[in-house]
């Protein structure tokens, strides 16, 4: 996708919802629950930083549904050799989101590295998820931006790659 562009991100369907005997159906059946197209995003810094560099965020997107006390909880997880390893990074205020446009913005202050363990330090990939979450803690949906560690110049550093571009 070009930057600026919209993705539509939805619940997943059920597997062959869009098949009909090998064929695939001519018009695509709409998934259930909320739609909801993110049309924005914008990481801050963008590009490669330090890993302990602070983390912006900001998303617009729309929804068909009004969404009653919903937030957004972001977390990294990597896959180390012996377990999924997930840090949380916090969430954004509750908010009731009318069906039209919005904004959600989050910023996760610079933290000190050494308190990350050197497991999940190591690993070069890992995937930075924010999910907005409604009041019963259902997810609803997921925006997944791949990221990327790795020591450059005797610095540990990340790069998260933006879906959208």
């Amino acid at each position: 996708a070009v930057a600026g562009s919209s993705a539509r991100i939805a619940p997943p369907r059920p597997c062959g919802s869009a098949i009909r005997s090998g064929i695939m159906a001519e018009a695509e059946e709409v998934p259930p629950g909320p739609q909801i197209d993110v049309s924005r995003i914008e990481l801050s810094p963008a590009g490669e930083c330090p890993f302990e560099e602070a983390l912006g965020l900001v998303m617009e997107f729309s929804t068909d549904t009004m969404l009653a006390d919903h937030c957004w909880r972001l977390s990294y997880a990597v896959d180390t050799s012996k377990r999924r390893k997930i840090i949380d990074l916090g969430a954004t205020e509750v908010v009731s989101y009318a069906p039209g446009a919005h904004v959600m913005s989050f910023s996760a202050p610079s933290f000190d590295g050494a308190l990350v363990p050197d497991d999940v330090k190591s690993q070069m990939n890992g995937m930075l998820s924010a999910v907005l979450v409604g009041p019963s803690g259902e997810e609803t949906m997921t925006v997944n931006m791949v990221t990327q560690v790795c020591v450059r110049d005797g610095v540990l550093v990340r790069y998260i790659f933006n879906p959208l571009e």
